[in-house]
């Protein structure tokens, strides 16, 4: 074990920093990030490639060759004082799906870790992570990394697939990831770590159902595993809790392979599902909450300006029940207290079996947060335009929001309820519940006003500049002091949709004074980003990509405000 590695300030010439570290305020919220590199030898088994079907459990694995020498590198977020630190880790297989190394639980989840005093460690097991072009690791920065090396050792007969490399030394790479963590004091700071919880997001939740069936029998390491977003079943004889988080796009007839509904398993006392209908595996809260990291460390693969006929991109939140399962999952391991039973989502007899859907194309059954049980839109896990797996978001037209929704605080009252509702079922925690029911108070749903394309939320920023969207950008960043600027953005959507409300009734002076008063909360906003910056409650990147942001949207306002 090798560090922590020296670096420089992200984003500074040279990359000697580590690849996409986080932007989130940690000094602010009382942790710290540090980078090592490590090495030894891993062992291949006699396993197949890892796939999305959802196969049978494999049986134990038999060790194939030993001695294969591997180098690579691990990423860990701490408490800086040890009287913050509660005791338990989670350790993150990356994932490599855009053949580069992506911490999406990280990215997802570091809201909860920070404010709860986890440890996290991202462990990079795969090849591609080191070996990809143009931004594996090596390629990425070969001053900083160019000693790794995590050989492709193939065991099987079938020729080699870009998406699921047999990267046979994986499972052991990360094992020892995970042992690092346990008995390498300076990996956490000295810290006292109690438990370890393994888990990875899509692809490598696909790697990781291979490690828990197949290969943790062997030496177990981890005291307990999650599923996200993927994963074959498991073995019912395991020693450790096993959470599979299933989002729509993963029980909706999505591959070709099978659907996770079709190979479901019932819940044990060893095992549990939970499926989050409206949800989407790549999601509007995926996008952007690596949004500024992206751009810092990966200039050339440019944020997405285009989108899908309907939108893209489910808004319902699936990361605030992996959180829930988070906590549930500690609380099994610590308490001996199980988490709650999911209920199913609804299907037709069908082969595949097909979704239940109401009136407006949303799912029915499964767990239902709070926007989706109080909807304002259709929100679909599959869409049938370009990349599947962004799921559809398509607003309510103004009809149907009146309609549903007479008042404003008959639309709150509802969330209340639902948020509510949600916690006390233990699929949403206390505080992100009031995250929900906040939200709620400060929308526009149930006011009368028009939802025109400068406040509406639908689709990305780039191709949809919005104050509703660079509201949500803002949002995920829970910068100390910053809850001045949502209340900028809230006035700004306020302000837009009473001007587009004018312009319906041809009052086009009403229009261009609203307009420009929201372009001047806009402006604001716009200090008020810098002032954090100097603060040092905004990272370099953030700053950058929201001010740049809220340009944008002062120029598309402005272009708004002339008549038609």
């Amino acid at each position: 074990m090798t560090g922590p590695v020296a670096a420089d300030p992200p984003g500074t010439p040279g990359r000697n920093h580590p690849f996409l570290i986080t932007d989130v305020d940690l000094k602010g919220r009382g942790y710290t990030a540090e980078e090592f590199l490590f090495s030894g030898t891993a062992n291949s088994y006699d396993l197949p490639v890892p796939s999305v079907a959802n196969e049978p459990p494999l049986p134990t694995a038999d060790k194939v060759v030993s001695e294969h020498p591997y180098r690579t590198r691990l990423t860990v977020y701490r408490p800086a004082d040890p009287a913050r630190f509660n005791g338990m880790v989670f350790v993150e297989w990356t994932n490599t799906t855009a053949n580069y190394e992506v911490p999406i639980w990280w990215q997802r989840n570091h809201e909860f870790l920070l404010r709860e005093g986890y440890g996290y460690v991202a462990v990079a097991a795969n090849q591609a992570a080191v070996h990809a072009e143009p931004n594996g690791l090596r390629s990425w920065s070969p001053g900083r990394y160019g000693s790794l090396n995590i050989p492709l050792v193939r065991q099987t007969a079938e020729p080699e697939d870009p998406w699921h490399h047999d990267d046979q030394l994986s499972y052991d790479i990360f094992a020892q990831g995970i042992k690092a963590v346990r008995a390498v004091p300076k990996v956490m700071g000295g810290l006292p770590v109690r438990k370890v919880i393994a888990g990875g997001h899509s692809r490598s939740a696909v790697h990781l159902g291979v490690y828990v069936n197949a290969v943790h029998p062997r030496a177990p390491i981890a005291d307990g595993v999650m599923l996200l977003i993927a994963g074959r079943q498991v073995r019912t004889d395991l020693d450790v809790p096993v959470m599979k988080v299933l989002t729509e796009t993963d029980f909706g007839g999505a591959y070709d392979e099978g659907t996770q509904i079709s190979a479901r398993q019932p819940d044990t006392d060893r095992f549990r599902t939970w499926w989050i209908t409206g949800t989407s595996h790549g999601d509007h809260q995926s996008e952007l909450n690596h949004a500024a990291t992206r751009v810092r460390d990966l200039p050339n693969d440019p944020l997405p300006e285009t989108d899908c006929t309907p939108p893209s991109l489910s808004r319902i939140p699936s990361h605030h029940v992996v959180a829930a399962a988070m906590d549930a999952m500690v609380k099994w391991i610590r308490e001996g207290v199980p988490p709650a039973h999911s209920p199913l989502p609804e299907f037709r007899p069908t082969d595949p079996p097909a979704l239940v859907r109401d009136e407006h194309g949303n799912a029915l059954g499964g767990i239902r947060v709070a926007p989706f049980a109080v909807p304002t839109a259709t929100d679909q896990g599959i869409t049938s335009c370009g990349n599947f797996l962004v799921g559809v978001h398509l607003p309510f037209d103004a009809a149907t929001l009146h309609s549903r929704y007479p008042s404003h605080s008959t639309y709150v009252r509802a969330i209340k309820q639902a948020a509510r509702q949600n916690a006390r079922d233990g699929f949403l925690l206390e505080r992100d519940a009031a995250e929900l029911i906040a939200n709620a108070e400060s929308s526009l749903v149930g006011t009368g006003l028009s939802y025109g394309p400068r406040c509406a939320n639908v689709s990305t920023f780039l191709n949809n500049p919005s104050t509703s969207i660079l509201r949500d950008h803002t949002q995920i960043y829970y910068f100390r002091g910053g809850k001045g600027l949502l209340v900028l953005l809230d006035h700004a959507t306020r302000l837009v949709a009473e001007g587009y409300t004018a312009a319906q009734r041809s009052d086009h002076t009403a229009r261009k004074n609203k307009f420009e008063e929201a372009i001047r909360s806009v402006r604001r906003y716009r200090v008020g980003v810098e002032r954090l910056r100097r603060q040092g409650r905004a990272d370099q990147a953030i700053a950058d990509l929201l001010v740049r942001y809220a340009d944008i949207l002062i120029e598309r306002i402005s272009a708004d405000m002339k008549p038609a």
